[in-house]
């Protein structure tokens, strides 16, 4: 089989990411046992107190569900405290305790941030490009029904239940068979 090079350039940056942020996650592990997405999401509370949950999701670019997950994981930890807003009562806001905040003092911009960041400063027509392809590429390989849940926070139950599923590949994205089986093993 000739080798798509596209296609290698398109996986070796998904590895590339993938291994970045596996290895942010142990790093974050084993230094504060916090994952990734705790401490992004603390970092973010902490830089913006009072946010509400619907503005945290906003702003780490993910839906409100899988911040609520997190933010309990660092509400039990007593690093972040909830408490109902004083503008609306229904609405609840959120704020380091001092535990978080002196954990603060020590963490470094994460990954989610730097990856955000460089979203941002990518043209808007670009971002389109990047999204609507890897939909596409999601999609193609499976698994659009995966949770996307935050960097770092375990494997969504999702992934299992498509693991197996076939693996779909329009005309347009038309692959060489070695692509075939990498999807597939990344789908496992």
């Amino acid at each position: 089989m000739d080798r798509d090079d596209v296609s290698v350039r398109a996986m070796n940056a998904l590895r590339r990411l993938v291994s970045a942020l596996r290895s942010s996650g142990a790093a974050a592990s084993a230094g504060l046992g916090m994952s990734v997405a705790q401490r992004f999401a603390l970092r973010i509370i902490g830089q913006n107190p009072g946010l509400a949950m619907g503005d945290l999701a906003t702003r780490t670019l993910t839906t409100p569900s899988a911040v609520s997950e997190v933010v309990t994981r660092l509400v039990v930890r007593g690093l972040v405290h909830r408490e109902p807003s004083h503008e609306d009562r229904r609405r609840a806001v959120l704020h380091a305790t001092a535990e978080g905040s002196a954990l603060l003092a020590g963490l470094e911009e994460s990954l989610p941030e730097r990856l955000i960041a460089a979203l941002a400063a990518m043209p808007t027509d670009m971002r389109v490009t990047l999204a609507n392809t890897l939909e596409t590429w999601v999609t193609s390989a499976g698994l659009s029904g995966v949770a996307p849940i935050m960097f770092g926070e375990g494997q969504a139950p999702a992934l299992r239940e498509v693991a197996d599923a076939p693996l779909v590949y329009p005309a347009a994205l038309s692959s060489t068979e070695a692509v075939l089986e990498e999807s597939r093993a990344i789908a496992r």
